[in-house]
């Protein structure tokens, strides 16, 4: 049976460990006392977000640094890894690094982290440009075509997790290897810099700002809590089945749906802001590319091997950032 990879003696390496999601999972594990060894390049993390930290060890580097990754694997008991391209706009523009970090840098974390479990953050990317008509599980066989259509003209963000997720599986031969697909995950410390809408919409209604809609709004989404997510990826890191081979893909997300006009009004309302929206056609912002007019994840096996979940609501999460971003400068 799969010893709790949470109470390993050994340090855990968590690659990406300064980024939006990844800092989460380094303060949790901090928390809990466990030795931490954090791998992140810094090009959308922050140093900040983990400083101060108990038994945290920040090492400078990328994941496609193969010396870097073999020195930061040394030696651990579990590799997490949250590195990765955030946010449309830069997966969009770094379709090629989003592509890399996927892909090489998952598969320099396998090849160094010797015979040590290894959790992959994949992405509800991987389903592709769904509508609402097939139903999002884990079961689902989905061809390379179908991420891959996501990503337009060239193999990028959503290709690049789908190729993650074959490494894993191969690997998970030898090793236990477990695989989650986020959904719309939000929450303070996310910026909206790259393209994030929740951020995106809150400092923009802050500033006075029209919203910029992408489409009609009619886009449905599944937004979900970061803390809560973090709490849901530890519960199964604890879980020997969530690793057993046929069960270790799982979904995590909110199952209540919101359209972006929805999120919109929302943001007006709780910010007081009186500037509106501004719709803009999704294929001029990303030329060659369409929307995900629907994304819902059947979570039966999250609630199985998880519990189920206490998602806060999407008023909440807004209200929150509006905390976090008022008064100051918006990232």
């Amino acid at each position: 049976m799969l010893d709790d990879p949470t109470r390993s003696a050994a340090p855990i390496l968590v690659a990406g460990g300064c980024g939006f999601i990844g800092s989460v999972v380094t303060r949790s594990l901090s928390h809990l006392g466990r030795t931490v060894r954090v791998l992140d390049d810094l090009s959308t993390g922050s140093a900040h977000s983990v400083a101060g930290l108990p038994n945290v060890r920040l090492i400078r580097g990328s994941v496609l640094d193969r010396t870097a990754v073999a020195a930061a694997a040394d030696g651990v008991g579990a590799v997490l890894n949250f590195a990765g391209v955030v946010g449309m706009r830069l997966a969009a523009s770094q379709a090629a690094h989003a592509y890399a970090v996927a892909t090489t840098g998952t598969a320099n974390l396998l090849a160094a982290g010797g015979d040590a479990p290894v959790a992959l953050c994949s992405s509800s990317a991987v389903y592709g440009l769904s509508d609402g008509s097939v139903s999002l599980h884990e079961r689902l066989v989905i061809p390379r075509s179908v991420p891959r259509a996501y990503d337009g003209s060239d193999d990028g963000y959503a290709t690049g997790k789908w190729e993650m997720e074959q490494l894993g599986l191969r690997a998970s031969d030898d090793r236990p290897v477990l695989i989650v697909r986020p959904f719309n995950v939000v929450g303070p410390g996310q910026t909206a810099r790259y393209g994030m809408v929740v951020p995106s919409f809150v400092r923009h209604a802050l500033a006075g700002e029209a919203l910029p809609v992408f489409g009609d709004g009619t886009q449905r989404r599944c937004f979900s809590e970061v803390n809560e997510f973090v709490h849901l990826f530890l519960r199964l890191l604890r879980n020997p089945a969530a690793w057993s081979p046929g069960m270790n893909i799982i979904n995590v997300g909110s199952t209540t749906e919101t359209s972006i006009n929805q999120l919109a009004a929302a943001t007006l309302a709780a910010t007081g802001s009186v500037a509106g929206v501004v719709y803009q056609p999704y294929g001029q912002i990303f030329p060659g590319r369409r929307d995900v007019m629907a994304r819902l994840p059947v979570v039966d096996r999250m609630c199985e091997l998880a519990g189920r979940p206490d998602w806060p609501g999407l008023g909440s999460v807004i209200d929150q950032l509006i905390g976090k971003r008022a008064g100051r400068a918006v990232a």
